[in-house]
């Protein structure tokens, strides 16, 4: 308030020494000190009709920020909420919406805008029977080192993801038809990778044949005893490791768990598995991490065997510290649902 009150007596006074030469000389002077011209204008119109250079007090914009009810109100409104606009809450109380944002994160318990995540949607004995199931996990195996497997789709082109589904333009009715526009065919070819992870890094990945999916045999012979175990021999052979897979009929097929017993493979049995949680899998992050790589700009692949050779580009120069601390998080992941649930 000084300050203002400080310019705006400098402007009067300067203004009543050079009547003569006019507004614009007084604008330009006081514009070259980097005062806005209409702030000036302001205080020139205020001398004109015989104002006071002293700022009024109680004008100005309504004092909101240290306003406990506002804040209380605020609070209510956004704590836990979804759906909310800062533009539509700003203009009930009166006030910018960056103002709305800056007395969110002044609160003692900040508020802060988060994207919500997407997750499976689980039936009631899934979320009834995930808690137990994680604190068996936990209990039994917090002091092994957790070997993941998994295998995930890629398609030609995946603008479905977030980022390819949006495109700018000037004048939509000048932009081109491939660019505006999403061609998605009926039975669109797929691309099926596996691949298994832990702390020492990835394995190595198998591509499934266009038109083959991943039985029990298959994942028996090419995953497991020609991927996975020359990965576990080379980095666990000599630590105290266990195998988690994922609930997939071909994963727990009879043929698969005589195999693993026979040869002495630590893995967790079914009935402590738990059901349809992709978020305690760290190595459903590392698929999702590598998708948006491969399909970075609205890339799109002219066949299979581009996709290919872009997913391996993608793989190889993926930061291998990166891999070890998604595999590290692994027994964090179950401890935190053991306590909390899905």
């Amino acid at each position: 308030m000084a300050k203002t009150t400080t310019l705006k007596k400098r402007v009067y006074e300067f203004y009543n020494l050079h009547r003569v030469e006019g507004k614009p000389y007084t604008v330009k002077h006081f514009m070259d000190e980097g005062v806005p011209r209409r702030t000036i204008y302001r205080y020139l119109k205020d001398a004109e009709e015989g104002g006071l250079p002293i700022r009024r007090q109680g004008s100005g914009r309504k004092p909101i920020f240290n306003n406990s009810v506002v804040r209380f109100r605020l609070k209510q409104m956004f704590d836990h909420k979804r759906g909310k606009s800062l533009r539509k809450a700003a203009k009930k109380i009166g006030c910018c919406h960056k103002t709305i944002s800056n007395i969110l994160k002044s609160l003692k318990k900040p508020i802060y805008c988060f994207k919500r995540t997407k997750i499976p949607k689980r039936t009631p004995l899934q979320k009834l029977l995930a808690r137990p199931k994680f604190r068996q996990m936990y209990l039994r195996y917090r002091r092994h080192i957790f070997v993941l497997d998994d295998e995930s789709y890629f398609t030609l082109d995946n603008s479905a993801l977030p980022g390819n589904d949006t495109f700018y333009s000037s004048d939509v009715n000048l932009t081109p038809s491939d660019v505006k526009n999403w061609e998605k065919p009926k039975f669109e070819p797929k691309l099926l990778v596996w691949t298994a992870m832990s702390p020492a890094g990835l394995a190595n990945c198998f591509f499934v044949p266009s038109g083959t999916s991943i039985d029990q045999d298959v994942y028996l012979n090419e995953c497991i005893i020609k991927r996975l175990m020359p990965f576990i021999n080379k980095h666990h052979k000599r630590d105290k490791y266990i195998f988690w897979p994922d609930l997939a009929t071909s994963h727990y097929a009879n043929s698969v768990q005589t195999w693993l017993t026979t040869k002495k493979v630590n893995f967790v049995p079914k009935r402590i598995n738990p059901a349809n949680v992709p978020e305690a899998r760290p190595i459903e992050d590392f698929w999702g991490i590598i998708k948006d790589d491969v399909y970075r700009d609205g890339w799109s692949a002219p066949d299979l065997v581009a996709l290919r050779k872009r997913i391996q580009q993608s793989i190889k120069k993926f930061d291998l510290k990166r891999v070890q601390r998604l595999a590290a998080s692994t027994i964090k992941r179950i401890d935190f649902f053991r306590r909390y649930g899905v």
